[in-house]
């Protein structure tokens, strides 16, 4: 069962910076037979023709969706800290 956290974390990033920066979540397999799936949740912009990313939070987890929900929580929780001045509590 997913908590929303993709979700909330693209609706965080588009009400900060409209469509300027690019939320994504970036997920791969690992060799790790316990946790076998890792994702980073990134802020991706174009400038100038290059893309540049920052990666606020990484997740490790045994399926592939946990780890991406996970990674994208610890984006939305960055986005909150960084921007108090924006209600995000409704997202």
């Amino acid at each position: 069962m997913s908590n929303g956290f993709c979700r909330k974390f693209n609706n965080a990033t588009q009400r900060i910076f409209g469509n300027t920066v690019r939320p994504i979540v970036v997920v791969w397999e690992t060799n790790d037979s316990r946790e076998r799936w890792s994702a980073e949740a990134r802020l991706v912009v174009n400038h100038g023709g290059m893309e540049i990313s920052l990666g606020l939070g990484t997740a490790s987890a045994t399926t592939k969706k946990k780890a991406k929900d996970i990674a994208a929580e610890a984006g939305f929780d960055w986005l909150c800290s960084q921007f108090p001045s924006i209600d995000l509590s409704d997202i």
